[in-house]
């Protein structure tokens, strides 16, 4: 994302909280994250001759679709990655979402979610501005996710 010539007070930007960074490029903020989750799924299976309790066994991970609320950016080339799966040609793309104290603030807390594509995007309600596009909510389907190395600073 391009820097803001916006200071202080003034900047717009101040109440994205979460900068999304697509293939090492930061592309936009976001006000709220949600779908950071992983639940392990369990396998029951029933022993023969053990009749006082079914073994529960580990299975594989799920996990939610991540979803990004209340954006932010002047980034086209992130518009034309939606625009491009949204037609069809599902391109995965790694995606970093680093927690900063404002948007430019210093960074708090960050996860990698690896190989990720959107699957939903929708428009805010449209109010005359003039920086940038906003983004009312983006969901993103990923394959796992971690925390990224040596954050928090």
């Amino acid at each position: 994302m391009a820097e803001t010539p916006y200071t202080g007070e003034d900047n717009p930007y101040t109440q994205y909280n979460f900068e999304v960074q697509v293939d090492g490029e930061s592309v936009a903020g976001f006000a709220e994250v949600s779908g950071i989750t992983m639940q392990l799924e369990t396998v029951q299976y029933q022993e023969g001759g053990v009749n006082d309790h079914v073994h529960t066994l580990p299975g594989t991970f799920a996990h939610a679709n991540l979803v990004l609320q209340r954006g932010m950016t002047n980034d086209v080339s992130f518009w034309e990655w939606i625009q491009e799966v949204m037609s069809g040609n599902v391109t995965r793309k790694n995606v970093v979402v680093k927690m900063r104290d404002g948007f430019n603030g210093q960074s708090g807390w960050g996860w990698e979610f690896k190989r990720a594509y959107p699957t939903m995007w929708r428009g805010p309600d449209l109010v005359s501005t003039n920086q940038g596009m906003a983004i009312e909510s983006i969901e993103l389907s990923y394959e796992q996710f971690t925390k990224m190395s040596g954050l928090p600073e």
